[in-house]
């Protein structure tokens, strides 16, 4: 699967892709959100030491205890597509 987000200057295609699959990836979708975009570089570090519970809060919010269910999908699939990335 190929990184379907819009390029913001200075981040990598992997670090777009990877915010987008924070944000919601769906269909249609072709970029993430401001919020998930800053998060980028974070994603790919942590993504990098298969670190799911850190994924997940940074996705979640700093603010929360405990991250949500969609929060820790969200962060299987990051590191997913880490994984992926890093083996081609």
């Amino acid at each position: 699967m190929s990184p379907t987000a819009t390029i913001t200057p200075g981040a990598s295609a992997l670090e777009q892709h990877l915010a987008l699959v924070a944000c919601g990836q769906r269909p249609g979708k072709t970029q993430a959100c401001d919020s998930c975009r800053r998060k980028g570089s974070g994603l790919v570090n942590m993504a990098s030491t298969g670190a799911a519970d850190a994924v997940a809060a940074t996705i979640c919010g700093i603010a929360k205890t405990s991250s949500c269910h969609d929060c820790k999908v969200k962060a299987a699939e990051v590191i997913r597509v880490y994984n992926e990335q890093a083996a081609a």
